[in-house]
């Protein structure tokens, strides 16, 4: 297979080695060829790039630490038990219609939810400890939703 590759990267004139736009017909079959063969020999290199971000092993590792140990410090305050919670403010379109479609879902199923205003002091407070400026979004044990969601995605959320 390496003395496939060997012939094929050979047979690419020096311009194309690095610039892949400029393969010819049969350039482009031959490395097509080899790209495949590649793959059918080894389909764990697909795999491995379509895999979700493994946090625990990455360098966001320490951030979302960080995130997840915030979210679990102040669900006392932002969750107030309830399952999710909705951050709105005044005079937005989105806002309104996050906490409609969030009342519709808690009506029809066992979700229940807490609604704070950013423009109340404590909802700002928690906002600002949250580090989210921008409303409509929504706050779970485990993850922060920023804009308005529709009910199908909450519903997987706040569903078994």
């Amino acid at each position: 297979m390496r003395l496939a590759f060997l012939l094929c990267a050979l047979a690419l004139p020096a311009t194309a080695q690095s610039d892949f736009a400029r393969l010819t017909t049969a350039e482009r079959i031959a490395l097509g060829a080899e790209v495949r063969a590649l793959l059918m020999a080894e389909p764990e290199i697909v795999g491995v790039a379509m895999a979700a971000p493994d946090y625990t092993a990455n360098t966001y590792q320490d951030e979302a630490r960080a995130d997840l140990d915030l979210l679990a410090a102040l669900a006392d305050q932002v969750l107030q038990g309830a399952d999710i919670a909705l951050f709105t403010a005044p005079d937005c379109t989105d806002c309104t219609l996050a906490l409609e479609g969030l009342q519709t879902l808690s009506d029809t199923s066992d979700a229940t939810f807490t609604h704070h205003t950013m423009s109340s002091i404590e909802g700002a407070a928690l906002a600002l400890k949250l580090g989210m400026t921008d409303a409509p979004f929504y706050v779970m044990s485990d993850r922060i939703l920023r804009g308005h969601m529709p009910q199908i995605v909450l519903r997987k959320y706040l569903t078994p």
